[in-house]
């Protein structure tokens, strides 16, 4: 029988529950540094505009005139829409770093957070700090996503 380890001694914060918190954090301030630091509209009409070179692209055969013009716009406009969206990865990344570092220390790592009856394939019998941070993350980030984007 295993024992449940508490942290900061309260009963109800184990380190499963605090990784789920750990996950809604860090899955709140990615979405609204997201929703804060890029411009919706230019994301838009770049995508629009990336589509219809594209089609253009595809109609013409490589050795045709104006081709590569076509080919050098659209890797200049897939370049600048990547830009734009590295913003807000910038911004969140040491605030992350030090949640993660932060969380490293409080979380006991010989403790597996979720154990499973039997071993999946690729992820063995249990889950520890990073595979269930992943899994809540993947939950909390499409239903605030959802959510901000109404």
């Amino acid at each position: 029988m295993t024992t449940v380890l508490y942290l900061y001694n309260l009963p109800w914060l184990t380190p499963l529950i605090f990784t789920a918190l750990i996950a809604l954090l860090t899955s709140i301030l990615s979405q609204l540094a997201f929703a804060f630091f890029t411009d919706k509209t230019f994301m838009k009409t770049g995508q629009e505009e990336m589509k219809k070179l594209q089609q253009e692209l595809l109609k013409m055969k490589v050795d045709e005139q104006g081709y590569s013009e076509k080919q050098n716009k659209l890797l200049d406009l897939n370049m600048s829409i990547m830009t734009h969206t590295m913003k807000p990865t910038m911004v969140t990344m040491i605030p992350f770093l030090l949640i993660f570092l932060y969380a490293k220390s409080v979380i006991p790592t010989e403790q597996p957070l979720i154990s499973f009856p039997v071993s999946l394939p690729f992820i063995g019998p249990s889950l520890e700090f990073i595979g269930t941070y992943i899994l809540f993350s993947l939950i909390f980030t499409t239903i605030i996503r959802k959510i901000i984007r109404r």
